[in-house]
């Protein structure tokens, strides 16, 4: 290892505050009369939403509020974006389902979000969030995605036939076909990919703060890219006017991708923006 130049190590600089405990995450944000999300999740991979009843968990000690996806649409919170515009092989834009923060009529995964819970405290959310009542209508599920878009396989989304939002081809069909058909010896395997998560260490998280005086929102969050999420907060969400909407990425403990919109380009062009 060369010693300077090209090849040299690099001294780290920004470890000795995280070291020293002075970092600053998301979760050390503290304000008065900060109240704590708990949110209630689907066990079912799909199912159909028949009924949720909130009144236990509204009446829980300490509880504020407890919202589903129907509240969120009547307040105008619109549903999360799809940040990719392919067009498909058959000349069709993708088919992405409409996908609201707090499931609407159906769940679609182990996990999906179907209440969200406001209390004062933390423990106190999680306590009322158990007396949260979903009537569920459970459905087939499809975990197989070699065989997700074959004929007899359950219909997950109404908008995607076959389970495929769309088929996107690269190169020369008519050259690739004619290649194989020349081919001296042509030989055929299974392809299976490992499945991979990122694992960051801190989760994602958001802490929110309104100003009734100024009518301003500012948002702290464990985001890698909080330019992209004010502008589809503000666009396509209408939580409020960008000018009104503030997003601060402070300290955050690992991303990997996960943590970024990677939409820029097309979010730009979908708004008309350069």
């Amino acid at each position: 290892m060369a010693e300077n130049g090209v090849g040299a190590s690099v001294r780290r600089k920004e470890d000795y505050r995280f070291l020293t405990g002075k970092g600053s995450y998301t979760d050390d944000l503290n304000v008065v009369g900060q109240t704590h999300a708990y949110f209630v999740r689907s066990p079912h991979a799909h199912a159909t939403i028949n009924s949720i009843d909130t009144a236990a968990a509204a009446a829980a000690d300490g509880v504020v509020a407890v919202l589903t996806g129907d509240d969120l649409a009547a307040d105008g919170i619109g549903p999360l974006i799809c940040g990719v515009n392919v067009t498909s092989d058959d000349g069709e834009p993708h088919r992405a389902p409409v996908h609201s923060a707090l499931a609407q009529g159906k769940v679609n995964y182990v996990g999906d979000h179907v209440a969200v819970v406001i209390a004062e405290t933390l423990a106190e959310a999680k306590d009322a969030a158990e007396k949260v009542e979903v009537d569920y209508g459970i459905l087939p599920a499809v975990t197989d995605t070699a065989t997700a878009a074959d004929d007899d396989q359950q219909q997950i989304h109404e908008v995607a036939p076959n389970n495929q939002c769309y088929n996107w081809p690269f190169g020369d069909k008519a050259a690739v076909d004619a290649a194989f058909e020349s081919a001296h010896k042509v030989s055929s395997l299974d392809l299976v990919n490992n499945r991979m998560v990122t694992n960051p260490m801190e989760p994602r998280a958001a802490a929110g703060e309104y100003n009734s005086g100024t009518e301003e929102i500012t948002l702290h969050l464990t985001t890698q890219n909080p330019h992209v999420h004010r502008l589809v907060m503000s666009a396509f969400n209408q939580l409020a006017p960008e000018h009104k909407l503030r997003v601060v990425g402070p300290d955050v403990g690992g991303g990997f991708g996960v943590k970024i919109f990677r939409v820029l380009r097309r979010v730009g062009c979908r708004l008309g923006l350069p």
